[in-house]
C-alpha cells in the first residue's frame, strides 16, 4: 500500500514575532546534481534550477542521463520571507527524500505513481536554511514539484514595508527564495526585551527536539481525502494543453503499425481507476492521433501487478480501462473503435518479485483489432 506522510509539529527558535517580515537579497535557485541509476551510480552533469517544477514526461532530463533509472539532488538554502507556519507540498512520481537545516523531514524513496506530500512547519524570516532534496526515478512519467502555502502577514503599520500577500493556495516556491549558494543576509534585529545585538552576530537556525507527528494510513486509506494538488494554481500552466503536433504525428504512425502500443504516460494512484489530470495531456494527445486515422480499432487492455487479492486487480484493470475509453469516446473517439478489457495481473512484463519493476506491470495497453 502506498504510504502518505504528513509530517506536522516541530519549532523553530523564534526571534521575530509571527507575521514579522526580512528584507532578503534576491535568489537564483538551487544546484542540481543528475546521476545515472537510481541511487546516485555515476555522476552526469550539475545544473542549477529557478524552481522545483519538472515534468520530464518520458524524456531525459540532461544531456547523458536517460530518460529512466537516474536520480537527482537539489542542494541550497531557503530563505522564508516572513515569520510563520508554511506548509510545502511535495508533488513527486517516483520517490523522493527531503531535508530542511540538515534534519530529514520526508522520506519515500519508492518506485510509485504520482503522489502528493504536505509538511507543516514554523519559519523564521530572513534565516538561510540548508535544504536538501533527492529525486529517483525508475520507469514511466517522470516528474517534481515542490510548493508552499506562506503564513498571512499583518498589515504594516506603516507604509514604508509592504506586507508579505499570502497567495491563493499553494504556489511554486518563487526563485528569490532560493539559493545555491549560501546568502550574506542582514543582521536580525534585536528582541524588545534585549539589549541590542552585534551586527556581526546571526544566530544559526536550529530546530528544536520536539515530537513529530507522523499520520500513517489506515485500513481505509483508499477512502482517506488526498491533499488537493496545488498544479492548477498555477498560473502559467494551462489545465488542459494542446497536444504537441510532432507528439501526435509520431504516436498515429506507432498506432498504424499494428502493434502492441503500452501508453507509459498513463498512470494511476495505487488501486484507484479514476484518472488524473497530470495524464490528461498525454490522452488528449491520443484522442488526437486516433482521430487522424480513423479506421483503427483497438483493444484497450487494462493491467496490475500481482500485490493483493486477484479478483481485486481483475476488476481494477477493467475499470481503468473503461475510464481510458470513456475519456477518449469524450474527446471525439467513436466508441465502437473502441473495446475496454481488463487483465489484471495475469499478463507481466517485468518481474512481480522486484518492488522496482513492479510498476511497468501497472500499464494501459493498446491492442490493434481487426478491420
Amino acid at each position: 500500500m502506498t504510504r502518505y506522510n504528513w509530517w506536522v509539529g516541530w519549532w523553530l527558535a523564534a526571534v521575530l514575532p509571527a507575521g514579522a517580515q526580512a528584507q532578503v537579497p534576491r535568489g537564483n535557485g538551487l544546484r542540481g546534481a543528475y546521476y545515472q541509476g537510481r541511487n546516485f551510480e555515476q555522476y552526469v552533469a550539475t545544473r542549477r534550477a529557478a524552481t522545483l517544477d519538472f515534468d520530464w514526461h518520458e524524456h531525459s532530463p540532461v544531456a547523458g542521463v536517460a530518460a529512466e533509472q537516474f536520480s537527482v539532488r537539489w542542494t541550497g538554502w531557503l530563505v522564508p520571507p516572513a515569520t510563520g507556519r508554511y506548509v510545502l507540498h511535495l508533488s513527486v512520481d517516483d520517490g523522493s527524500r527531503l531535508w530542511l537545516n540538515e534534519r530529514l523531514v520526508l522520506d519515500d524513496w519508492s518506485s510509485q505513481g504520482l503522489q502528493y506530500y504536505q509538511v507543516a512547519l514554523d519559519l523564521q524570516a530572513g534565516v538561510a536554511y540548508p535544504v536538501r532534496l533527492d529525486y529517483c526515478q525508475a520507469v514511466g512519467p517522470t516528474q517534481l514539484r515542490l510548493a508552499w502555502e506562506v503564513p498571512a502577514a499583518p498589515v504594516a503599520e506603516d507604509q514604508r514595508q509592504a506586507p508579505v500577500a499570502k497567495p491563493a493556495g499553494a504556489v511554486i516556491i518563487p526563485t528569490r527564495y532560493l539559493f545555491s549558494e549560501e546568502p550574506v543576509l542582514p543582521p536580525l534585529p534585536a528582541p524588545t526585551n534585549e539589549g541590542p545585538a552585534s551586527p556581526e552576530v546571526r544566530p544559526a537556525p536550529q530546530l528544536a527536539a520536539t515530537s513529530v507527528l507522523v499520520l500513517q494510513p489506515s485500513a481505509a486509506a483508499s477512502a482517506k481525502p488526498r491533499p488537493r494538488s496545488y498544479l492548477p494554481t498555477v498560473a502559467s500552466r494551462p489545465a488542459t494543453p494542446t497536444p504537441d503536433s510532432s507528439r501526435t504525428a509520431a504516436l498515429a504512425a506507432r498506432l498504424a503499425t499494428g502493434r502492441l502500443v503500452t501508453l507509459r504516460a498513463l498512470y494511476f494512484e495505487q488501486g484507484q481507476a479514476v484518472l488524473l489530470p497530470a495524464v490528461q495531456a498525454s490522452l488528449d494527445t491520443l484522442a488526437q492521433a486516433l482521430g487522424s486515422r480513423p479506421a483503427l480499432r483497438f483493444e484497450v487492455q487494462g493491467h496490475t501487478d500481482n500485490q493483493g487479492d486477484p479478483a481485486i486487480n481483475l476488476r481494477l484493470s477493467q475499470q481503468r480501462a473503461t475510464a481510458v475509453c470513456d475519456y477518449l469516446t469524450a474527446h471525439g473517439v467513436a466508441a465502437s473503435r473502441l473495446r475496454a478489457v481488463g487483465y489484471g495481473g495475469s499478463r507481466p512484463v517485468a518481474d512481480n518479485r522486484q518492488p522496482s519493476q513492479r510498476p511497468r506491470n501497472r500499464r494501459v495497453v493498446l491492442k490493434p483489432l481487426g478491420h
